[in-house]
């Protein structure tokens, strides 16, 4: 089965309580927070260093497309990865672990508040799916938000489905 977003705010905020205990609390909510905040890939994530970076702002170039990204963070994850970056040198990566361990902090954590279907691409589609739905349902914006050049794609993300789409269209009158 296929990975979900997380649409339920309230599982979101589980999730964060959860992923703050233990001995790397604040690393894991953070990496979970900077997951939603940005919508990035898991690998590009984890292949940011400190100086990536500025003045508030991701700077860095996908893995996966080579697209250069000039990320804006909300003023809640900066606070937190600010203090993470203090005992960080400019070439430190800002997530020291792998794939493997990113998917477990997940994995766990949403075993723990009962949600399925989950992996560590979720982060970037519940980014996704709250993008969307906090921007007044604006494709284009999403399709920018996850450098997709096609609608298909970015509904697939979003999991709606062409009957959500007629439904909608039949209940329109102009």
């Amino acid at each position: 089965m296929t990975c979900e977003p997380i649409k339920d705010r309230q599982k979101v905020k589980e999730m964060k309580e959860v992923l703050q205990r233990g001995q790397n609390g604040f690393r894991n909510r953070l990496f979970f927070e900077f997951a939603l905040a940005t919508a990035l890939r898991v690998s590009d994530i984890l292949s940011l260093q400190k100086k990536d970076i500025d003045s508030g702002h991701v700077r860095l170039k996908t893995k996966k497309t080579g697209v250069y990204k000039y990320i804006q963070l909300n003023p809640i994850v900066l606070q937190m990865l600010n203090l993470h970056l203090e005992s960080l040198k400019d070439q430190d990566l800002i997530f020291d672990f792998g794939r493997i361990m990113a998917w477990k902090i997940i994995k766990d954590a949403a075993d723990y508040v009962g949600i399925k279907n989950i992996s560590t691409h979720s982060t970037r589609k519940t980014a996704a799916w709250h993008f969307y739905y906090e921007s007044g349902k604006d494709i284009r914006k999403t399709m920018q938000l996850l450098g997709h050049k096609k609608t298909e794609e970015t509904r697939v993300y979003l999991q709606i489905t062409e009957d959500e789409v007629n439904n909608q269209l039949s209940r329109m009158y102009i």
